[in-house]
């Protein structure tokens, strides 16, 4: 399982912490991962309307280390609009990454794909998820090809999607395969950390 981790914290992930000024974005470098509170960049996921007290509230909680708290008001953000893919999402993020409720977050996640089916980040981090704490290989293989099905761009689901065809599929030339695209996409959208990152890889699986 050690083995599994390591890797693992290489994985691309996006997190989302609600802020009201700024649109929904992806994760461009190394981000939040079902197993290691890692974190470089934050998404954004906001939201409209009378719960977006609550989402204020829950990021500056977040960042200040409240998991806890944050929960709470993404908690009390549902109550208020039980609509809100965002605040599922954004629950499901804290449940995952930070207190270890690996089937509360899959629920989550679940919700917001059902609320919102275009939800490709949600995509993304239930197949993290999926992967790395569930085991369940070929349900993160869905969800990551369903994320680059609804947006080809994003290079997260694409480094993803070939450190697990790489790493436990064994699919060596379909992981090369998408960890070249997450480069190329990378490299593209100004994003050196996760260029750097996809290169780095690549490089050492030409090595052995």
């Amino acid at each position: 399982m050690s083995t599994n981790i390591s890797l693992w914290i290489r994985l691309i992930g996006i997190g989302a912490i609600v802020n009201l000024s700024q649109p929904i974005a992806i994760a461009k470098s190394l981000g939040e991962v079902a197993n290691t509170a890692r974190i470089n960049t934050v998404s954004i996921a906001t939201t409209r309307g009378g719960s977006g007290n609550y989402f204020s509230s829950a990021s500056r909680k977040y960042n200040s280390g409240d998991y806890r708290g944050a929960l709470a008001d993404y908690n009390r953000a549902i109550k208020s609009n039980p609509n809100s893919a965002n605040a599922y999402y954004n629950r499901g993020l804290i449940k995952a990454t930070k207190l270890q409720d690996e089937r509360g977050a899959l629920a989550d996640y679940n919700r917001a794909i059902q609320l919102k089916p275009n939800y490709d980040a949600a995509y993304n981090n239930r197949g993290n998820l999926k992967v790395d704490k569930l085991q369940d290989y070929q349900g993160g293989l869905a969800d990551y090809n369903r994320a680059i099905q609804l947006k080809p761009r994003n290079a997260d689901a694409f480094y993803n999607r070939g450190v697990l065809k790489y790493t436990f599929l064994k699919d060596l030339n379909g992981g090369i395969t998408d960890m070249q695209q997450a480069a190329k996409l990378s490299q593209k959208q100004g994003n050196t950390d996760g260029y750097q990152a996809a290169s780095d890889l690549l490089n050492e699986w030409r090595s052995n």
